[in-house]
């Protein structure tokens, strides 16, 4: 028998990462939640022609969900060491491809089957990468059911990197405004994650 239920939300990044392995949703919704600022903090420093913000967002929830699935708890490295390393693998991966695209004239280019993140060993799984968008998209709607307009649109700034001051500026509302409408975000999805059990 497994060891005593708990909430997910008590669970340690360790704990969660090893039930995503064994395929629990919960588990990665709520490692999602917790490291989803810090994804969209790293993705900010990143840039390349063709790409978004949001599309370094979901490379680095690829680079989470590759974390979770091959995160080794014997090494000496932290899980969120392990998952920044991962992130920025495939962040400079992008940049890499956006570079070497820019660099060969488009006339002469030539369509490979192999990208250059394969050759390199950090492909992107196309059928890994659409389950993530859609675990993301499928995330993002509960959330919403779950949120306000204001407590939502809150936590997605705050999660794309955002400072308080950034969001209350962008929002046209004080930055007390903001903390509030974070913080009671944050209340009611511990709240809901604290009743999903492993």
């Amino acid at each position: 028998m497994s060891e005593p239920v708990k909430n997910l939300s008590e669970l340690s990044d360790e704990k969660l990462a090893e039930l995503v392995k064994q395929k629990n949703d919960g588990a990665f919704d709520v490692l999602t939640l917790r490291y989803l600022r810090n994804i969209g903090f790293l993705a900010r420093k990143y840039s390349a022609d063709g790409y978004e913000q949001s599309d370094f967002v979901q490379e680095g929830l690829m680079g989470l969900l590759n974390a979770c699935r091959t995160f080794d708890s014997t090494q000496k490295a932290s899980f969120k060491s392990y998952v920044d390393i991962l992130v920025e693998r495939r962040f400079i991966s992008i940049v890499r491809k956006s570079n070497a695209q820019k660099a060969v004239p488009s006339a002469s280019l030539v369509p490979l089957d192999d990208s250059i993140d394969e050759l390199e060993g950090e492909g992107t799984d196309p059928e890994q990468l659409m389950l993530a968008k859609e675990h993301f998209a499928v995330l993002c709607s509960e959330l919403k059911n779950l949120l306000s307009d204001r407590e939502y649109t809150v936590l997605m700034l705050y999660c794309s990197g955002l400072s308080y001051v950034q969001i209350a500026k962008k929002l046209s509302i004080s930055a007390k405004s903001t903390d509030n409408a974070l913080q009671r975000a944050k209340k009611k999805i511990s709240l809901h994650y604290m009743s999903l059990k492993e």
